[in-house]
């Protein structure tokens, strides 16, 4: 019993202690902290972007209304949606979620983090308008202590006016005015119950739950909400499912210039982790990589052929800039398609000493332990080089050299790329672009920089820097590059790509004057095409073109066709004064000569012997520690089979490997040779010149004439002596009468 004493009254003590030293150190942090007023009235934040000149383009205001909406004047389903989503029992506590405390500290202590916060709807006022954004145990006491004094100075209607008017809802707009009208065009006090569950689900996550970047998400948290509402018995079953049937904001209004490219800035800028939007000062300036001419030129870059969505993006390889970007459906994750295979396949089976250019791939249809892809209409070419695999886009080559180098390693390239990949998507269907959600075509041309800088990639930004109202630079993109691939492996496959300009898939570009590379892709099924895209890169700019519909409806283009036609548009504008510098050659490429006979009889790559004859050689390159070591025999030491057979009145002899040798005949009979035959033989040679009742042997030997003239002697062949016998006589017609 006088333990249990000790036990109760050490643990009395500890409690005593922690809580005077919690106490003590809570006074201690907070000492001092008083709720600034002023800071809960609206700034005008000014944001200045400059182009790739430092020459100002545009400038936004972050509150464009500069107005300010009374509690009254917001309907009261808009109020209860926001305080269903963020904090139902607002006007049920002072302040503070304890419970919620409690259990993120738990979380947090588990976790090793402090990722985990309460947050009511009056300590998200506090944060935003009175403290710094960082995440530690001083700045949540600083924030328990300015909530207590907020709930004591302001009445919960105030309270929630003060947040509505100031929180964040992405797109730089602050506050609930600006919102409605940037996402609805409408003042908020006609806001619909839809329409209020759609901005309080945004704002959970503003660069993440916006319509415009991401409407399914969107849609499924307003639903959310919506569902919330009726569980708190804000609004009836009834209105919930009529609220659901209302379409979500599809068309971002915006007034400025070059609309694409500042938006997709504006999200850049919000990604980084200097950024809060509410930490930024009152005016801070954004220096871009936008090129005006380029962007003017793509945005109005149509055909007559135009009937879908597209997407165009000019990336310069140097720095990685973007020069220009114009979409009409948004920064969508799409499927590939082919665009994939050098980056999933091709490069990365070159770099593992797998493949080089020349490597025969049979091309049939194969069925890959149940999974059996087919070529575009059926055709298929039997075998052919990787080189007319990839320039042509042929599907079976693509999927037999990710099923060779291994499905993991191909996605193992994909991430160093920076293209991501999930788990259910590593399967051989992955050589083709079949994925879950694809990539974005910034994405994909990022990948591409990879060949056009030889092997090193570099990231694609908009941004070049971004400096505050005194100058300061704020953050510098310093053009992060990777290397993903040898010079020599990126050599090779610009080879391939420029063929495909050539007389591949991405012909429509021949006609430019400059040495270029290209690959395209198409994505779709027996009932049409939903995706179409075209990269095509030079030494300083890569092009990305894609053409689809956000709702996936059919398209009648593909990626060879008008994706193609405006990418050469493109590159024909952007060089119209001037030509890219030339690809370099890389040192460490060795120039093989290639046995023609080997590769086409036996589909192997064996090296020409010296003497062998120019006809039957073709030079291909290598990567220097991938070249082929075996020489072929076929000219280095001839030989041939033959055969003999003989009836009543020739000899015939029959030989095989007719088609890259000339042979010698000679009959001996009697002790004396003579050579009957001197030539090319199509497989059989019949001798008519024989005698009954005689002995003859034939020795076959074969023979090529080298490039100076001479002909090279093979082995010869002595085949059987054959014995042509004598013919009996025939008996009179009439023999019985005699």
């Amino acid at each position: 019993m006088k333990v249990l004493k000790k036990i109760v009254l050490t643990a009395v003590c500890l409690f005593l202690i922690i809580s005077a030293s919690a106490s003590a150190y809570y006074l201690s942090v907070t000492h001092g902290v008083v709720l600034d007023n002023n800071k809960f009235l609206q700034t005008n934040r000014t944001i200045v972007v400059f182009d790739e000149n430092d020459e100002a383009v545009c400038q936004v205001n972050s509150t464009q209304k500069q107005k300010s909406v009374k509690i009254s004047e917001i309907p009261i389903h808009v109020q209860n949606a926001f305080i269903v989503a963020e904090d139902k029992n607002f006007y049920h506590h002072n302040g503070l979620d304890y419970k919620g405390i409690v259990r993120a500290v738990i979380k947090n202590i588990q976790t090793r983090t402090f990722k985990q916060g309460a947050s009511t709807i009056s300590q998200q006022l506090v944060k935003n308008t009175q403290l710094s954004n960082e995440k530690t145990i001083n700045r949540k006491l600083k924030e328990i202590k300015l909530t207590q004094q907020l709930e004591k100075k302001y009445t919960k209607s105030e309270i929630l006016e003060m947040y509505l008017n100031t929180i964040y809802f992405g797109h730089t707009c602050y506050g609930i005015a600006d919102a409605s009208d940037f996402y609805f065009n409408k003042e908020p006090g006609t806001l619909t119950i839809a329409e209020a569950a759609t901005l309080a689900a945004i704002i959970r996550s503003p660069n993440n739950y916006s319509p415009f970047v991401n409407p399914q998400a969107c849609l499924s948290i307003r639903n959310s909400v919506l569902k919330q509402m009726v569980e708190n018995g804000k609004i009836t079953i009834l209105e919930k499912e009529t609220a659901e049937k209302e379409a979500l904001p599809t068309e971002m209004r915006s007034n400025k210039n070059y609309g694409c490219y500042l938006e997709a800035t504006l999200k850049e800028m919000q990604s980084l982790p200097l950024y809060s939007p509410y930490q930024i000062g009152k005016e801070f300036r954004i220096f871009t990589n936008l090129d005006q001419a380029a962007q003017n030129y793509v945005e109005t870059l149509t055909t007559d052929a135009d009937h879908s969505g597209k997407s165009i993006l000019i990336c310069d390889n140097q720095t990685g800039g973007i020069r220009a970007w114009y979409t009409t459906e948004g920064d969508l994750r799409r499927q590939p398609g082919s665009t994939i295979k050098p980056l999933v396949a091709y490069a990365p089976a070159i770099e593992e000493n797998l493949i080089s250019p020349c490597t025969p791939i049979l091309d049939e249809k194969t069925d890959f332990n149940g999974y059996s892809p087919s070529n575009y209409n059926e055709q298929y070419l039997g075998w052919v080089s990787a080189r007319e695999a990839l320039s042509q886009s042929l599907n079976i080559p693509a999927v037999r050299i990710l099923n060779e180098l291994g499905v993991e390693t191909g996605v193992k390239y994909l991430e160093n790329l920076k293209l991501p990949v999930l788990s259910e998507d590593i399967n051989l269907s992955l050589a083709l672009g079949g994925m879950t959600k694809g990539f974005t075509l910034r994405e994909l041309v990022g990948a591409y920089t990879a060949f056009a800088r030889g092997g090193t990639q570099i990231q694609p930004a908009f941004i070049r820097k971004i400096e505050s109202d005194d100058g300061t630079v704020l953050y510098e993109n310093k053009s992060e590059e990777t290397r993903v691939f040898s010079p020599d492996t990126a050599y090779l496959i610009n080879t391939i790509l420029h063929e495909a300009t050539v007389n591949g898939t991405a012909k429509k570009l021949k006609t430019l004057p400059y040495y270029l590379c290209a690959k395209t892709g198409t994505c779709g099924s027996e009932a049409g095409n939903t995706d179409a895209w075209s990269i095509a890169y030079t030494t300083q700019h890569t092009i990305g073109i894609w053409m689809g519909n956000a709702d996936n409806s059919r398209i009648t283009v593909s990626g060879g066709g008008l994706p193609s036609h405006y990418a050469m548009l493109v590159l024909k504008n952007l060089y119209k004064n001037t030509s890219p510098t030339a690809f370099e050659d890389d040192p460490s490429i060795v120039h093989c000569q290639i046995d023609k006979a080997s590769y086409e009889q036996d589909h192997l790559i064996r090296l020409a012997t010296p003497q062998q004859p120019s006809q039957y050689i073709f030079t291909d390159i290598f990567r220097a520690n991938n070249i082929p070591t075996e020489f072929s025999h076929v000219f280095d030491s001839p030989c041939c089979e033959a055969s003999i057979s003989l009836n009543e009145k020739n000899v015939s002899i029959k030989v095989l490997q007719t088609q890259y040798y000339e042979y010698s005949i000679k009959r001996e009979n009697k002790g004396k040779s003579v050579e009957i035959f001197c030539g090319k033989l199509n497989s059989e040679f019949i001798d008519q010149n024989v005698k009954q009742g005689e002995i003859y042997t034939y020795t076959v030997q074969p023979f090529f004439t080298d490039d100076k003239g001479e002909k090279v002697y093979g082995t010869a062949s002595t085949l059987p002596s054959v014995y042509i016998q004598e013919r009996k006589k025939a008996p009179p017609h009439n023999w019985w009468e005699r």
